[in-house]
Formats: structure tokens, sequence, C-alpha cells
């Protein structure tokens, strides 16, 4: 049996304030508590058949590529490790996550200083019974920091227990010690949303920014896992997903802004796929054909009509499918353009 590493972690307290921020809080917007999220890696950022705070979750298993010790659980290459930040102020902050017969192991670094690896294993009875997984609990915690500003990070290691049938990581909430207190959900506003699985922080073309986002199709409509990613099927089932379902989510990228009009840059080339653009929740262009002979960055791929005045949303689906032409079905997503 094993339990979480305790390092770092302080004597419970019950006296002090908190805000709990859901981990699909904006990086765009200050909430109150001045808290944001940053994910960069390969993440399911909309995991929804357990109970979790505030109704969905974030998970992940991808280790760095080089490093990762489960062959099954290793990024792309020129992908980092999977890996959130927590931007907060306030006294102290708490990890809410899951343990359960499928969980890995992540190394938690505190202002940049390694507090140790969570092992994120539980199974106190027998796998498969009701029980056996612990939801919206507490995986790492500190109180007693100076007031002020603090990040914590939680990495991927792509590692596990010699007992575990996966490496999964599991983001529910965080709760910050300090004031004011109250609970934040992840419906805040957000610049960029994620839905399904997607990669974030892939350097290794020059993106817009230095960075782009993109998808393999992992979630397509009705809901069925790609069979273009031979990474995903392990002996613990899909990319070890198995036991957290995806009903009810697809793939997509939504964007929220201010304008009259925007455009979608992004990548075109010899591996990529189609998708799907809905403007304000109506489709406007289905089957957007990123596929290109060679390369090519920082690509214009959709401009819509002009808008009224005002908050408008741009989603981007990916489909799954291709041109027959190409060899991949990713959706690359690198920047936007927004006309005023």
């Amino acid at each position: 049996m094993c339990s979480v590493l305790a390092v770092g972690a302080a004597a419970p307290v019950v006296a002090h304030a908190q805000t709990r921020t859901e981990e699909t809080a904006s990086t765009a917007t200050n909430y109150p508590g001045t808290a944001s999220i940053t994910y960069v890696g390969t993440w399911h950022t909309t995991e929804i058949t357990r109970n979790w705070s505030g109704g969905t979750a974030a998970l992940s298993t991808w280790g760095h590529f080089s490093s990762a010790p489960v062959p099954q659980c290793r990024s792309d290459t020129n992908v980092p490790a999977a890996k959130v930040t927590l931007s907060f102020n306030g006294t102290g902050v708490r990890w809410i996550g899951g343990r359960g017969p499928q969980g890995g192991k992540a190394e938690i670094f505190l202002d940049g200083v390694p507090q140790g690896i969570v092992d994120t294993y539980h199974d106190v009875i027998p796998s498969g019974q009701p029980g056996a997984e612990q939801l919206q609990t507490e995986l790492f915690g500190v109180s007693g920091l100076a007031n002020g500003p603090h990040t914590l990070e939680i990495e991927v290691l792509g590692d596990k227990n010699g007992a575990s049938s996966s490496c999964i990581i599991v983001v529910d909430a965080f709760d910050i010690e300090g004031t004011p207190s109250g609970r934040i959900q992840e419906s805040g506003p957000a610049a960029v949303t994620y839905f399904g699985n997607w990669t974030q922080g892939d350097a290794s073309r020059p993106y817009s920014g230095g960075t782009a986002a993109y998808s393999y199709a992992d979630l397509v409509p009705g809901i069925s896992p790609s069979r273009d990613d031979p990474r995903y099927y392990t002996s613990a089932g899909i990319g070890g997903f198995s036991y957290f379902g995806y009903d009810g989510v697809t793939t997509r990228a939504v964007f929220t802004f201010s304008g009259t009009g925007v455009t979608w840059i992004g990548f075109k080339g010899p591996q990529t796929g189609k998708a799907n653009v809905y403007v304000d929740g109506e489709l406007v262009q289905a089957g957007v054909d990123t596929y290109a002979p060679t390369e090519q960055t920082q690509v214009p791929l959709f401009r819509s009509a002009l808008l009224r005045p005002g908050i408008h949303t741009l989603a981007i689906e990916v489909r799954g499918d291709k041109n027959p032409l190409s060899s991949g079905v990713s959706i690359v997503v690198d920047a936007f353009d927004v006309t005023p």
C-alpha cells in the first residue's frame, strides 16, 4: 500500500480563509484571489465521469519523452512533460486531485524549489470494486508561507508505482490560504479554453509567440478515441484512460474575444487533418482542410465574416478525419488575430 509523500506538507490548518481555484481557471483573467493556471504538455482537460470539484478535472499521463520511465507514458518528442503551474497570492496552498489503482507519480515545486514526489496510487480494496478511488482529496499541502505571490508546479513524471495500472495524474482544484475567501469554479471567462486532449507548449517549429497547441483528435464527435496514434493502445487500455471515460466531450479549442472579426492562425503540412469552425456556437465552415504537401507555419486557416461589436467565441473542433493525401489528423492552434 502506497501513500502520498508528504514532503513539504505542514500540519493541517483549519483557521485560514481559503479561495478555491478550479483547474480550468483562465490564465488571462485576474480572478478574486489573483490566481491563474497554466498548462503545458498533453492534458485531457474535461474529465467528467467522476464527482470532481466544479464538475470537471484535468488528467495527464505524459512525462518527458527522454525521461519518463514507463514507455506508454512518454510525451511526443519536442514537447515538454505535462505540467501545470498555479500562480497565486496567499500564505498556503493545497492541491486537490484523485488517487486510485491507475494513479501515477508527479514532482512538486514550490516557488521553483523541489518539494518531493507524490505517488497517487491507491487500492485499499481489489481493483474494479467501488471505493478504490479517492476523489477531491488533498495530494499536497503547505501553509505558513510569506504573504505574497507564489507558484506551485505539478510535473507529470510518466512514472508509476509497480502496482499501478497507469501513470494518471489528476488536477481537480486548488485551495489557497488567504483573503478573499470563496470557491472559484472553472466557468469564469477564459481567452482560450481547451476541451478534450491537447498538447500545449509545442516549440518544435517557428510558431507565433514560440509555441502552439495541437490535438490528434483523440476525441471525435460521438466520442471515440482516435486510431491514428499507437501511444493510446496499452495494456492498461487506451492511454491508460480506460478508467476515465470521455462521454459528452468533443475536442475543441474555444477562443473568447471582443471585436468585429477574428482569424485563426495555424499550421499546414503533410500530417494534418480537418476541422470544423463555429462562431458564436454556429457552424460556419465544415471540414477546413489543413493538408499541404510541405509544412507551412503561421498560416491563416479561417477568417470570420464581419461581426457586430462585442463579445464572441470562435470554436475549432478537431474532426479526426483528413485529406486522403495526409498521413495524420492533427490540428494546430497557433494564434488568433482579432479585428477591433
